[in-house]
């Protein structure tokens, strides 16, 4: 049974966000980017503007002042071009750089640095005329359009605004020269594009929230997806327990292995029994090589037997071995006293065999 929207109510993990961002999903509004480029080409304009008309200026005066004198000839002609092309590029080149730079950087804040190549991987789908059909008319494209019309508005009714309080001054150009019509087309165009950016970065703002919510939303979770990611990331419990349980497996059986080798079996007498051995020269201390409760002791003790290995009954020693010394560690120092005697007597035990 297909899984509804409305039982995703988790919060997206990192992983499920990580691979997300791995296949190029990620939360990005088209407007910040238009907003850069369209601040950063009207600022990079306002500082080089007069260089820009100076050099355009003069490359109209050369082109006409030359175009009377100059013969156009198969030779001649390659070199003219390239040289007119060749100024103009390197005159707006700044210009062109600058909002390259912003469009790039402006992506970057968003998203960071990613690359994917699933994102251009080859999809029926998106050539399918029945997904397309739904992609135009889906809610999604809809408020794409909705809004796209509302900024339209918004921006055209503030250009409005700000043009109609020029109305007045509009007679007076025809008395003034090419230079000042110029500087006043500048002027009112920079105040078009203060007045327009800043309806555009809040507008861009709200887009990129907007889009962040949408992304967060497309990537929640149902809790059985998480207990699935949790699962797969950690191992299925089952397993993990099968393992274990080998695992306790082979070390009982290491430990069994040992207890011939041990020189003594202390006992409680029948719940517990814990394998001492020490070998005199190798070893800083006796230390424990076995140790097990109910049926595991009772295993020792008949290995023990089996193997002429002296059990003693000590039920106050037998149980603080068995709690506090693990197998493979020594005896710790306040118990040496104790453990010492009863080595002592199981030597004496042997000499007398």
């Amino acid at each position: 049974m297909a899984e509804h929207d409305f039982d995703k109510t988790e919060q997206a993990t990192p992983k499920r966000q990580q691979d997300a961002r791995e296949k190029g999903q990620v939360a990005k509004s088209q407007e910040i980017p238009s907003v850069a480029v369209l601040l950063m080409g009207a600022a990079v304009l306002y500082f080089i503007f007069p260089r820009v008309y100076s050099n355009f200026l003069d490359l109209t005066s050369n082109i006409l002042s030359s175009s009377g004198t100059m013969q156009i000839t198969q030779d001649n002609i390659y070199p003219f071009g390239a040289g007119i092309l060749k100024r103009v590029f390197f005159t707006i080149v700044p210009f062109l750089l600058m909002v390259t730079v912003a469009g790039a950087a402006s992506n970057i804040l968003q998203i960071g640095f990613i690359f994917s190549l699933q994102s251009l991987e080859i999809k029926l789908s998106r050539i399918n005329p029945a997904e397309g059909l739904n992609r135009i008319f889906s809610l999604h494209s809809i408020a794409d359009m909705i809004k796209a019309i509302l900024k339209i508005a918004i921006i055209g009714y503030t250009a409005y605004i700000l043009i109609r309080r020029e109305f007045g001054n509009f007679p007076t150009l025809m008395d003034m020269d090419v230079e000042a019509i110029l500087s006043y087309i500048v002027w009112l165009t920079l105040r078009l594009v203060i007045w327009t950016g800043a309806i555009l970065v809040m507008l861009a703002a709200l887009d990129f929230g907007f889009r962040k919510w949408e992304h967060q939303k497309s990537l929640r979770m149902t809790k059985q997806e998480i207990k699935e990611e949790f699962r797969q990331a950690e191992g299925d419990p089952l397993i993990k327990a099968r393992i274990r349980s080998l695992q306790r497996e082979m070390a009982r059986k290491r430990m069994m292995a040992d207890v011939p080798k041990a020189d003594v079996i202390i006992t409680n007498p029948t719940h517990l029994a814990v394998a001492i051995s020490y070998k005199n020269g190798e070893m800083r201390a006796p230390r424990v090589v076995a140790k097990g409760a109910g049926i595991i002791a009772e295993k020792i003790r008949e290995i023990a037997k089996a193997n002429a290995v002296v059990i003693v009954e000590n039920k106050p020693l037998a149980q603080t071995l068995y709690k506090i010394v693990e197998i493979g560690e020594e005896v710790p120092t306040n118990l040496y006293k104790a453990v010492a005697e009863i080595l002592a007597y199981v030597y004496r035990l042997k000499r007398r065999v």
